[in-house]
């Protein structure tokens, strides 16, 4: 998920006195403290899932970085989630947006084959995704007719591909300059609820689940939280991309806890905040699946000299020599460049995140260790595990040392549970 400045600028709230901002914060830190004391003897007793993202496109990257779906370390993982299908307008059916892999060159049947050798594996596929965009779901979210047309393609696809669950990422339902409108927010509950009710109806254990965002602007244009915790089987809060190059400002995206420097409407712009608005409208801790990244997000400087965590930018960092996107590199592209030690290294102690900087250029990334400690937060919460998003961004080829670094962290701290919380280290 990506966000430009303009959808910042549409969507943030007016601005409150911050004094208002820190008492909501001490609010939100009770209610949480609350969670986690309820939730802690829970956790040992709940499987955590490690829910690893595979993305159709990362296939076509020139030699030895074609990401292929067996690449896959299925013994790392408990689900696969295979990224993304799409929808198509006219008939309200599901749609492949890469029929040149996923069909040609067989891709959901090459998913399915993992479980000869992961046999505890459960496949998810999503459909989806930021260039997907939303007028097409929020079209066809409109009719009860479109949407049951719709859910019968989807049950058709899950038979087919002999899958285990389902997400919806729809960005952003109620966001006008993602084609969206207000009646969205009714919308999107109703398709989760027949999707959630179909699948019942068959009996074959399907799961449905939905991407949601930390952002109480967006929550409140277009998710009707109570019922949506009701209707799907899981909730997947997206921990990434909570800042970027659009902000104007280099930052970790990743952010575990508010800031000093997070004021108005970026105070409560973080997974601790996202996490407690989702129970507090009644999800349960064990549905929350909270998304972290497996890539850094990149800025120029408007100042070298001026390099603390909110300094203001001109734009993206250089782009990385394989994914070729402005303002971001994947951790493979990162750990080769930090085998030059020029680089100034710094750690965001209420984000749990780490960033290097040199000539202007600053890069906020996750390392193993903050990924550790933002697992550690999930765990101690009592929540249902993480996903990581996407495997192709780590250092799956071992570049810089042992493969998959990163999700091997997530994987290892799920494993290995603690069995004293160090509550203090999540306080404010």
């Amino acid at each position: 998920m990506r966000v430009t400045g303009a959808d910042f600028l549409n969507s943030a709230p007016s601005k409150r006195p911050l004094t208002h901002t820190v008492s909501f914060a001490g609010a939100t830190g009770i209610i949480l403290a609350a969670v986690l004391l309820a939730a802690v003897s829970d956790c040992a007793a709940k499987p955590q899932r490690l829910i690893c993202y595979y993305t159709n496109w990362s296939h076509a990257r020139p030699a030895d970085y074609a990401y292929q779906i067996e690449d896959i370390p299925g013994n790392l993982c408990t689900h696969v989630a295979y990224t993304f299908v799409g929808l198509n307008e006219s008939t309200s059916q599901l749609v492949s947006l890469k029929p040149e892999y996923d069909e040609e060159r067989n891709g959901f049947g090459r998913l399915r084959e993992l479980k000869i050798n992961f046999p505890h594996l459960k496949l998810i596929v999503s459909v989806g995704g930021w260039t997907h965009g939303g007028a097409a779901f929020s079209k066809l979210a409109g009719s009860r007719h479109t949407r049951l047309q719709f859910v019968a393609s989807v049950v058709a696809f899950m038979e087919q591909n002999h899958l285990d669950g389902f997400e919806i990422v729809w960005l952003w339902p109620g966001a006008p300059e993602r084609g969206g409108n207000p009646a969205d927010k009714d919308n999107f509950y109703y398709l989760v609820k027949e999707l959630h009710d179909e699948f019942r109806r068959v009996g074959k254990g399907w799961e449905v689940a939905i991407q949601v965002p930390v952002d109480q602007a967006r929550i409140a244009a277009g998710y009707q939280q109570q019922w949506l915790c009701e209707a799907a089987d899981f909730v997947h809060l997206a921990g990434y991309d909570l800042r970027g190059p659009w902000t104007g400002r280099a930052d970790a995206h990743s952010i575990l806890r508010a800031r000093p420097h997070d004021q108005d409407y970026f105070y409560t712009f973080n997974i601790q905040h996202g996490v407690a608005s989702w129970q507090r409208r009644g999800c349960r801790p064990e549905q929350i699946i909270v998304g972290l990244p497996m890539y850094a997000r990149t800025y120029t400087l408007t100042n070298t000299t001026i390099t603390t965590p909110g300094s203001q930018t001109v734009g993206p960092g250089e782009v990385g020599p394989v994914t070729k996107d402005p303002g971001l590199l994947g951790y493979f592209e990162l750990c080769e460049l930090m085998k030059d030690n020029n680089w100034t290294e710094g750690w965001d102690r209420m984000a749990e995140a780490p960033y290097v900087h040199r000539d202007g250029q600053w890069i906020g990334y996750e390392s193993v260790e903050s990924l550790a400690m933002k697992t550690k937060f999930i765990q101690s919460s009592g929540l249902g595990g993480v996903y990581a998003y996407t495997l192709d961004l780590d250092d799956y080829r071992g570049k810089c040392g042992e493969a998959y670094p990163l999700l091997r962290s997530l994987h290892d701290t799920l494993k290995h549970k603690d069995e004293e919380i160090d509550f203090a280290i999540f306080r404010e």
